[in-house]
């Protein structure tokens, strides 16, 4: 999955850093959602869910990765290109290409890789076509208590060995997991996304 290697090069960033992560929101009360609806054409669902995820003005995430080593993570992100990241070293800001390393009450700017943490934006490439997507429907399955629909994925870069794909009934991803192997060891990503166009998120420079 794609979201890895922005995950593993910011944590080595923040491997020196102490601040305490901040405490997640509280969850809003489940409401009564309509059963998610099947698609004919499980490519095509699939792609419109990654091309409408890619359009969201805000999001959360939160990644949890088992493998070699254990990492959690949360990333919330702000239209255009802000990026608050949280882990257990710390929080960080992302804003453009430049990362706000927080340490010992200093604030320094760290260039980074341009569009390093874009592929946050849009599960799947941006040109992706369904054509280029292997799809299987796996039916309903919930997801923090709301209904979605799972799917395995495959893509010839963005997934070569496959990933599981749930959508809810609004059209939008809401949980990515990809199981496979790193140095001859096995890791297991999942992703949880939620707060999709939440004009409570905000972004400030630090």
């Amino acid at each position: 999955m794609r979201l890895l290697p922005a995950v593993a090069v910011l944590s080595l960033l923040l491997s020196a850093c102490g601040q305490a992560p901040a405490p997640a929101a509280p969850a809003a009360p489940a409401a009564a959602t309509p059963p998610v609806p099947v698609a004919s054409d499980p490519a095509q669902a699939v792609l419109a869910a990654s091309q409408r995820f890619g359009q969201l003005r805000s999001f959360h995430a939160s990644l949890h990765m088992q493998g070699p080593r254990t990492l959690d993570a949360r990333m919330e992100f702000v239209a255009p290109d802000r990026y608050r990241l949280q882990t257990d070293e710390g929080v960080q800001t992302i804003i453009g290409d430049t990362f706000f390393l927080q340490r010992a009450g200093e604030v320094r700017q760290v260039p980074v890789p341009p569009g390093l943490l874009a592929q946050w934006r849009s599960p799947l490439p941006a040109d992706a076509t369904a054509a280029e997507l292997q799809v299987e429907a796996l039916g309903e399955e919930r997801v923090e208590g709301q209904p979605a629909r799972r799917y395995r994925v495959r893509h010839a870069s963005a997934a070569p060995d496959g990933m599981l794909y749930w959508i809810n009934a609004a059209g939008l991803p809401v949980r990515i997991e990809r199981q496979g192997q790193t140095q001859g060891k096995a890791f297991k990503v999942t992703v949880d996304y939620s707060r999709f166009d939440d004009p409570t998120l905000q972004i400030a420079v630090p």
